[in-house]
């Protein structure tokens, strides 16, 4: 073979190798991160915290910006203990918008920290995102109700049990909400169908016994909600 045929081969096969790399290489890191993270999830199951926690980085150095690596490692940090890397984890991977359980998870750890306003508002950022996650819209509502903002809670839980009719917890903190603004027939429809769901829950009974005790006070001495049931749970 000439040089020159030779020259011209070359010239030929180099621009093809490397079409070839380009177009195999996200192939083949997408490949090792998903030997990674289930080797990661192997690890999980096992128990292997630390080991785990090592694999994890090891996948976020190929894909720095996949939500999945950053949720998985927030799992692992929690059960850690290491609440404050973990939270920061969820977030990471909540910045994507594709795991509705990221923020959520930012949320509840945000709780664990004791930062209240801190998880109201990661719950709320969650919401805009995903209107229907099920579990965020309990968490907002749940935080209105306590803080007494039932009129502001109602809407939520109406969600809930519009998409969930077999929620039983979100008829009886319907029912809470309901029984605080006064309104105690529908409270006690709300606490009624929550232990037609779960007959043993005790704080709905309990509170389905304080308003028919209302319902069956005469008008001059009805209370309202002088006496409210059980927080929502």
């Amino acid at each position: 073979m000439s040089r020159k045929t030779l020259f011209v081969l070359v010239l030929i096969l180099v621009p093809l190798l490397l079409i070839a790399f380009h177009l195999g290489w996200p192939f083949l890191q997408k490949q090792r991160t998903a030997r990674l993270q289930t080797r990661a999830q192997q690890l999980l199951a096992q128990g292997e915290l630390i080991h785990a926690e090592l694999a994890l980085p090891k996948a976020l150095q190929l894909s720095p910006s996949a939500p999945e690596h950053h949720f998985r490692l927030g799992k692992v940090l929690e059960k850690e203990g290491v609440l404050d890397q973990a939270r920061e984890q969820y977030l990471e991977a909540g910045k994507a918008h594709k795991i509705p359980d990221a923020l959520y998870n930012a949320g509840l750890t945000a709780f664990k920290l004791g930062d209240p306003a801190g998880a109201e508002k990661t719950f709320r950022e969650n919401l805009a995102s995903w209107p229907g996650h099920l579990p965020t819209l309990y968490q907002v509502g749940w935080i209105a109700a306590r803080k007494g903002k039932c009129s502001e809670a109602v809407p939520y839980f109406q969600k809930i049990i519009a998409a969930a009719p077999s929620e039983a917890e979100a008829y009886n903190n319907l029912g809470y909400c309901y029984y605080t603004l006064g309104q105690l027939e529908p409270a006690r429809d709300m606490f009624q169908k929550a232990l037609e769901l779960k007959p043993e829950f005790d704080s709905a009974k309990k509170s389905l016994e304080t308003v028919e005790q209302d319902l069956a006070a005469t008008p001059s001495e009805q209370p309202g909600a002088t006496a409210p049931p059980p927080n929502p749970r």
